[in-house]
């Protein structure tokens, strides 16, 4: 992986995130704000909604960034231990969610994600909990 450029987010630097469109906005530590400005037919299932994945997907980042965040943080990357999700309508249009950390500790933190429609409509939440990873960034140890 190439080392983050001044004007790049963490999120700028995942080829995945990239490809689906996901964005990160300025927020507070300890929270997080990622939007799919742009639902492209790729990203769609046959309703046409949101695919669930990339739902989950914008459930995971956001709390992974309000983790990272967060004052204190143990590391600036984390990786999901668990997950527990709510569909809650299908997603169309723009996407934005929205993370907070619930609890920090040592090692794990405990965070909540909406994501939602520009209309404040909620189409899914989730919690998780996430390892704060100490390795170097782009490779395994």
């Amino acid at each position: 992986m190439n080392p983050p450029t001044p004007t790049q987010t963490p999120i700028d630097r995942i080829p995945f995130l990239r490809l689906l469109g996901m964005q990160q906005h300025p927020s507070p530590p300890g929270q997080s704000e990622i939007s799919l400005p742009e639902l492209k037919p790729e990203h769609c299932n046959l309703l046409p909604a949101a695919h669930g994945g990339v739902i989950m997907t914008l459930l995971d980042v956001a709390m992974a960034r309000a983790a990272t965040s967060a004052a204190g943080a143990a590391s600036s990357s984390v990786v999901t231990v668990e997950m527990s999700s709510r569909f809650i309508t299908p997603g169309r249009g723009p996407l934005v969610a929205s993370g907070r950390v619930l609890h920090g500790g040592g090692s794990l933190c405990t965070c909540q994600a909406d994501v939602r429609q520009p209309d404040g409509t909620l189409v899914a939440s989730a919690m998780g909990t996430f390892k704060y990873w100490k390795a170097p960034l782009g490779g395994i140890e």
